[in-house]
Order: structure tokens, then sequence, then C-alpha cells
């Protein structure tokens, strides 16, 4: 009889989107393998390695192994958060690229969270007309979502990702050791967008995550497979439509009334997945008046958002008619109406375009 550490096992899911194919590779220690996984996708002789400047010391780790494999890199250190999501620091991006020397045949190698994924992949898809892209996701939210997909782009005044591009990337490599330095504030923010992939995937799903524990992130092997999971599911939505003509507006649950507050609040106020959180239950409530879904998943989601830390009441502070003024500035809204998506139960997902707008405010005000 033997005992001791246990591997846990890597997962590789391919994204087949359009004319793009390409492997999502998610296991403990994968950012040790980039390197070959760049040479086996002949991605190109130069990295524009751009980088949340708080994990410099994790982006150094890749530029080690990019470097190893012959890749000539040239790091690109960004300030964190939201305010680094302009056409300024798209500007600023490129321009490092072209007096550096970054050509048509190489790639940008994005490492950080969602903004990173997002201004990053937008300077991949602007640069000379669009160039490579490698993902290395360092947050949860990331993994499950936001750098899945092909969605990039920078914030204006006006609203959130405003100015943008579809562009899928070569590979995407997810090492979930990293999610352990990040702080709790982070991690649950990461979880309210698993808490939306349980409520459109499947009971099954959603059981798992009701189930998981606190704190987060989890048990490793676990936390593997429900990140492959999570992953899964946005491919095969995003597969069937890559440029949200359809069934990919479902992945916006929680993200019309979501997006609202964030930007009535002020952005900072609450992090993304916090304003989610927010939406979700909002989206729940409305689904139960339009669809007539049970009350009780309402009720399951809080409890889930609660012990994770996540938000289940709105500050009394941040005015209904900005939150609504924000929703119709969305890009999800139309001329005349609110673009909602509902659930009516785990995997049975509703797109309706015409909440009114006095169930909209009876939502937001029960999350007072």
């Amino acid at each position: 009889m033997t005992t001791g550490h246990v591997p846990v096992p890597r997962h590789v899911v391919w994204g087949e989107i359009g004319a793009a194919r390409f492997p999502v590779c998610i296991g403990p220690g994968e950012i040790t393998n980039i390197g070959d996984l760049w040479i086996e996708r002949r991605v190109g002789d130069a990295a524009l390695v751009v980088f949340d400047g708080a994990v410099a010391a994790l982006a150094q780790a890749v530029e080690d192994r990019l470097r190893a494999a012959g890749v000539r890199v040239v790091p690109v250190a960004v300030p964190p958060g939201e305010p680094s999501k302009t056409l300024q620091e798209l500007e600023r991006i490129c321009r490092v690229a072209a007096q550096r020397g970054i050509r048509r045949t190489d790639a940008v190698v994005a490492i950080g969270g969602g903004v990173i994924g997002d201004l990053a992949g937008f300077v991949a898809a602007s640069y000379q007309r669009g160039i490579k892209l490698v993902h290395v996701p360092t947050t949860l939210l990331a993994m499950v979502d936001s750098a899945i997909g092909g969605k990039t782009g920078v914030d204006l005044p006006e609203a959130k990702n405003y100015v943008g591009a579809i562009w899928q990337p070569q590979f995407v490599v997810m090492d979930p050791d990293v999610l352990a330095g990040l702080p709790p504030r982070e991690l649950a923010c990461g979880f309210a967008e698993v808490v939306k992939y349980g409520l459109l995937d499947s009971s099954e799903l959603f059981a798992r995550v009701e189930a998981w524990p606190a704190p987060l992130p989890g048990e490793p092997a676990a936390l593997v497979e429900l990140i492959r999971d999570c992953v899964a599911h946005k491919l095969n939505v995003v597969s069937q439509d890559e440029l949200e003509q359809g069934l990919r507006a479902s992945l916006n649950l929680g993200h019309t009334v979501g997006h609202g507050i964030e930007a009535a609040a002020g952005y900072g106020r609450y992090h993304h997945g916090e304003a989610i959180s927010l939406g979700l239950l909002a989206a729940l409530r409305i689904g139960h008046e339009l669809c007539g879904a049970p009350v009780t998943w309402r009720s399951r989601t809080a409890a889930i958002l609660t012990r994770h830390g996540l938000p289940t009441q709105l500050a009394a502070d941040v005015p209904t008619d900005d939150i609504l003024d924000a929703m119709a500035r969305d890009k999800k809204a139309s001329a005349t109406s609110f673009n909602m998506v509902l659930v009516h139960e785990p995997g049975t997902v509703v797109l309706r375009q015409n909440p009114s707008r006095e169930l909209v405010v009876a939502a937001i005000e029960e999350l007072r």
C-alpha cells in the first residue's frame, strides 16, 4: 500500500470556432509547458508579453520558458485594474510593439485577469491588422469566462467594452496553482461566473456549484474539473454563435443589470463579479415573474453567493435611475428594450427582450 500526493490530471478542451481550432490546457503546473506548446503550435519568432503588474513574478517565469524555447520576448507591464482598459493604453502598447520590432508573424501573450485579456487581446486583433494571441489567465474569472470566446476590447468614458473585436487565440494555458495567491475577494468574483454557468448548463453542474465548500478555490482535482466544465460550456455556445447573433447572448445572464450596477456605482466600488452576483439575483426574480421560474432558484443561488462572500444586497445610495440609464447604454440593449437573459431552471435558458421597466425596477429594488 502506498500513500502520498496524487497528481491532478491535465485536461485539454478544444475550441473550434469558425476557422479557428485551438487547445485550452488546464492543470497544475501547466505554465511550465508554454514553451513546448508555443513550438507545437508554431506561434512565431517573437512574443509581446503584456502582463498585469501585480503578477510580474509569474510573467517572468513565462518569459523564461519562452526564451528557453528560442522566442524573442518583449515584455510590457500594465498597471492593475479597469482604468488600464483605455484607447490610450492600447496605443502605448502598440507603440512599444512597433518600436521593438514586433511583426505580423509574431504574437501577443496576455498574462493576467480579464482586464489584461481584453486589452492585450485587442492589441493582437488590431496591431498590423491582427497578429497571433496566447492567453495565460491568472484569475478564476478569466479562466472560466473572459479568456474564452474571443471577446477583446477597451472602455470608453461613456460605457464599458465599447471598442473591440472578436479575436481567437492560438492556445490558452490555465494553471490553477496561480489561484492560491489571489485575495479572497478576487476568487469570489470569479466564482460568481461559475454560479452563472451552473444556472446556464444543467441541474448537475448547479448541484456541484451549490455544494462547493468555502473557502475558495477548493480541492485541486475538483477545481480543474469545474474550470474544464465551465470552459466546455462556453466553447460549445461560442462555436455555434461566435458573433453573438443569438445563442451566445445566453452567456450574458446576470450581466444586463450587473453592468448597470457596476457603472452606476462607479467602476471600482463593485468588482465585476460582485455586480454580476447582484445581476444574477435580479435576473432570477424577473425570470420568476415572466417565465414562471420557481422562486427557490433565486433563494438557493443567493445562499451560494453568500457562502462565498459575494453581495446579495445593493447599497441604498446607488440610484436605480442611474442603473437603468447605464443598462440602456449597454451594447446588448436595443433602441426600445433591454435584452435580458432569464432561466426557468438550470439548463433552461430564455432570451427575453421586453421586460417592463416596472418589473426591472422592482427586481433592482428587491436587492435593497
